[in-house]
């Protein structure tokens, strides 16, 4: 038996009284692991396979069989989140974005810390649109599917191309398919992000485009910046 740090994914109902759990964590990455009895054992769980929460898990793993939860223990919880729609809406964000961009079990331990790190702005209601930018930039980032960024310094927008993940003069590319204006500004400053929650929201539009099409994975809803 091991204990890792991790974050629930998702979860999923399993025969009467059991959960299979989607688990993210910095040593394996995303696994699976069944905790048995979960939905009946209020005193082994106590609610703690709950999202948003930074937990420690006994985990037995088997090899072509389901993995064991065992004791967990809560490490923190960010359970302020769901005081604010729009921060729990980038929560439940940062959760999906884990599931789709990361393979099984394989190693994560810089972005485990980010979306840690994420999750804990988010409890401190800081501006949930703009930490989501950063997030999900550098998630692509660690996750190998960064986007090239590079453009004139003085210009602040340009036209990203959501295919290939480049940018090029928005003069150049008007009417092309699947070229869309990126504000750069808030790029190059991010403290000015909060007082230019537009032209973040345009940014996240973008980038969630850019990683469906990279990933070939469609997210679940229609993307975080329509839904707020």
């Amino acid at each position: 038996m091991e204990t890792h740090e991790a974050l629930v994914l998702r979860k999923s109902n399993y025969r009467e009284a059991d959960l299979l759990v989607t688990l993210f964590s910095r040593e394996l990455g995303k696994f699976r692991a069944l905790a048995k009895n979960a939905k009946k054992s209020r005193k082994r769980f106590g609610g703690r396979l709950d999202f948003f929460n930074h937990l420690a898990i006994e985990v037995t793993l088997n090899k072509g069989k389901f993995n064991l939860i065992g004791d967990v223990t809560l490490k923190e919880s960010y359970r302020e989140i769901t005081e604010s729609v729009d921060s729990f809406v980038a929560a439940t964000r940062v959760l999906e974005l884990l599931d789709l961009l990361t393979p099984e079990q394989e190693p994560a331990d810089k972005l485990f810390d980010l979306a840690t790190d994420t999750l804990g702005f988010l409890s401190e209601k800081r501006e949930p649109h703009s930490v989501f930018l950063v997030f999900l930039l550098r998630a692509l980032t660690l996750c190998g599917y960064r986007p090239d960024l590079r453009f004139e310094r003085e210009k602040e927008i340009a036209g990203f191309d959501v295919e290939n993940g480049k940018l090029s003069s928005l003069e150049k590319t008007h009417g092309k398919r699947n070229i869309y204006p990126f504000h750069m500004d808030i790029m190059r400053h991010p403290e000015i992000m909060d007082a230019n929650l537009e032209k973040v929201k345009n940014n996240i539009r973008i980038l969630m485009r850019y990683t469906e099409y990279r990933t070939g994975r469609r997210l679940e809803k229609t993307g975080f910046a329509d839904e707020t």
